[in-house]
């Protein structure tokens, strides 16, 4: 099994595309993958088994593998045990699924799904929105605890559009270690995220994602914002 102290006090790049881009494609994402290894990354983040599949052919560092499902509006992360086998299949060296504490329709609770997948001999990094799911993870045998979906579910909590770092803090007092992921848009965020506690930290969309930082520059642009305010 994968030695994880290899990634502690690291930087983790998810390398993902949203539907409709034109990034969404097995060898741009593995391009992608292996242009943030070159530049210092201890691991990469990657959805789906055709896209783990086309960057383990690229890279070497530890593949974090997941399947995003979307059922009846909501967004899981890898919810079934099929799903995970096909990404350690795929090459995937450790499964993050979905460990929130929602109710499920057709899919196994986390009691159920986290311990199936570890039996898969990966380790498994809990995706959670709140405390109470990661240290419900951390009790169920989860090896990392990630604050991923926080402001992403329907628990009232860190809708600001900033990084949990509050979350990250209070996970850190727990035995599993914690990476802090979602929303992070600055060294400034990532190093406030190592010094509330993370093992490590992931970025994704500020790094590999070019249609949403394209957005993030529009909005500043005087003359389309005041056109919008018109």
């Amino acid at each position: 099994m994968l030695d994880l102290e290899t990634l502690r006090g690291r930087l983790i790049v998810s390398c993902q595309a949203p539907d409709g881009s034109p990034l969404r494609d097995p060898g741009i994402i593995a391009a992608i993958a292996e242009a943030a290894v070159l530049a210092g990354a201890a691991a990469v983040r990657i959805n789906s088994a055709e896209h783990v599949a086309a960057v383990r052919r690229r890279v070497d560092v530890p593949i974090i593998g997941l399947e995003k499902v979307v059922t009846d509006g909501e967004q899981w992360i890898t919810p079934t045990a099929d799903l995970a086998k096909a990404l350690v299949d795929a090459g995937a060296d450790i499964v993050a699924l979905d460990a929130t504490l929602r109710a499920r329709s057709g899919t196994p609770a986390v009691d159920e799904l986290l311990p199936a997948v570890r039996d898969l001999g990966v380790p498994v990094m809990a995706d959670i929105d709140a405390f109470e799911a990661g240290r419900h993870a951390g009790e169920l045998g989860a090896e990392l605890v990630g604050t991923t979906l926080s402001g992403y579910t329907s628990v009232p909590q860190n809708r600001s559009g900033d990084p949990d770092i509050a979350l990250v803090g209070r996970l850190a007092a727990l035995p599993t270690p914690v990476i802090a992921e979602g929303r992070i848009k600055s060294p400034d965020e990532l190093r406030a995220a190592f010094e509330a506690g993370a093992f490590a930290v992931v970025v994704g969309t500020s790094i590999t994602e070019p249609m949403a930082l394209t957005r993030r520059y529009l909005a500043a642009v005087p003359t389309l914002t005041k056109g919008a305010s018109a």
